[in-house]
């Protein structure tokens, strides 16, 4: 039974190897996965692949019998965290970003000529290997906390900015990649505890083996979500921006609105809200109803909340609801189900949709309609 165990684990890290290389080639061959964010990921799987690839099929070591690890272990926290700091924000790399990279430099410069040559290996700085490996370990589960921690945190911080662009968050709130963090929080915290028991029973393999089906797990994660995982603020591009620039510049000079909340803006609102219906469209998002509106993004945002007290995507799904409950209080549609229902008036699935009405009414569709009846 043991030996069956043994081959399956086997057989998931060697997949797991094969996985990172494959989906980084469909990745950089294919045009539909260019984007940045992507090719991020692509460097990633790589780095993870790579990593695992050394812990199972190279024995290197420094003479004593805790292997050092390639340096490639630390780039996977930075690269982790570029990968979602593009996916929310898709902002530009800058030179303040290198210092991500100086654990991984550092490691590299020291762990080369060790693995090329033995001249080091009689320096007398080096010779307590196993306390060097292990310092080297604990750096690396302090820098893998440190990007948890950064990655989880600038999940939660756009929150309010979703809500506040779009009326749908279906696949925007990286709710994926912050649960697989709390179960990569998990290994990290079972690591910590592997390692002083590693050390006290001479027995450093269950280390690896811990390290390599994380870094596993984490290729088939990657591989799966990440790659059909849109950047959440892609709609909004440079020539919106420029678009919005414009109509801002036109209302220099005029008379003072009073913080956006002018009345006539207010009717304009709502008499494209009631007309023309633009919250069936699923992706409808604040950028695009402004542009619509001839309005900038502020001025909408800031007159929705003024008047409301709602953010974008509560306003907009306040109208979703109501149209709903108009279709179900419509004879002519009682042989629609409440799913299509819910698909017309705009929601992109069943339990958004379920979640939202039950938050809007108190009740569940369900529950609604025999109160109907």
């Amino acid at each position: 039974m043991e030996k069956i165990i043994y081959r399956l684990v086997e057989v998931f890290i060697y997949g797991g190897i094969v996985q990172g290389f494959f989906f980084s080639l469909i990745i950089f061959r294919n045009k539909r996965w260019e984007k940045r964010s992507n090719k991020i990921l692509a460097l990633l799987l790589i780095t993870l692949s790579i990593s695992i690839a050394h812990s199972i099929l190279i024995e290197v070591d420094l003479g004593g019998p805790f292997k050092i690890k390639e340096p490639f272990v630390l780039l996977i926290g930075p690269l982790l965290y570029f990968y979602t700091r593009e996916l929310i924000s898709s902002r530009p790399f800058s030179a303040s970003d290198v210092i991500h990279l100086v654990p991984f430099l550092v490691f590299a410069l020291l762990i080369l000529p060790l693995t090329i040559t033995d001249v080091f290996k009689n320096n007398c700085v080096i010779n307590d290997t196993d306390t060097l490996s292990v310092g080297l370990w604990v750096i690396t589960i302090f820098q893998y906390a440190f990007y948890w921690w950064k990655i989880v945190a600038q999940i939660n911080v756009i929150k309010t900015s979703l809500q506040t662009e779009f009326s749908n968050l279906e696949g925007k709130t990286l709710l994926w990649m912050k649960n697989f963090l709390h179960i990569f929080g998990i290994c990290l915290l079972i690591l910590t505890i592997t390692i002083p028991v590693a050390i006290h029973t001479n027995n450093y393999r269950i280390v690896d083996l811990i390290v390599c089906i994380s870094l596993v797990a984490t290729v088939f994660v990657l591989s799966y979500e990440g790659l059909f995982q849109e950047e959440v603020f892609s709609n909004i591009t440079s020539v919106e921006t420029i678009e919005e620039d414009k109509i801002a510049t036109s209302e220099e000079g005029k008379p003072d609105r009073s913080e956006y909340v002018n009345n006539e803006l207010w009717q304009k609102l709502q008499s494209y809200m009631t007309v023309n219906k633009p919250y069936l469209e699923e992706g409808l998002t604040l950028t695009g109803l402004a542009q619509n509106l001839s309005m900038t993004r502020n001025q909408l945002s800031a007159m929705i909340n003024n008047k409301t007290g709602e953010n974008f995507y509560q306003f907009i799904n306040t109208y979703r609801v109501e149209e709903v409950k108009r279709n179900l209080s419509d004879p002519a549609k009682k042989n629609y189900t409440i799913l299509a229902m819910a698909y017309d008036a705009g929601f992109p699935s069943k339990s958004s949709f379920h979640s939202i009405f039950k938050k809007y009414t108190g009740l569940t569709p369900s529950e609604y309609i025999k109160k109907l009846q």
